[in-house]
């Protein structure tokens, strides 16, 4: 991920399917998901206030 701040543009790989992004404030979060479980994004007044990761096992 590379980030032109004085452009506010940011460039992300679109073939990694283990990262989510979130754009906060003009600010680019990058969030790790999981091999197994669920990712819960809350917004409060439309924007993102939460990332809950619930991780789970595969036996």
């Amino acid at each position: 991920m590379s980030v032109n701040t004085e452009k506010m543009i940011a460039e992300i790989d679109l073939m990694d399917n283990k990262k989510m992004y979130v754009v906060k404030d003009g600010q680019l979060i990058e969030h790790d998901l999981p091999d197994y479980g669920e990712v819960v994004v809350t917004m409060i007044s439309g924007k993102t206030a939460f990332i809950d990761t619930k991780v789970k096992r595969k036996v």
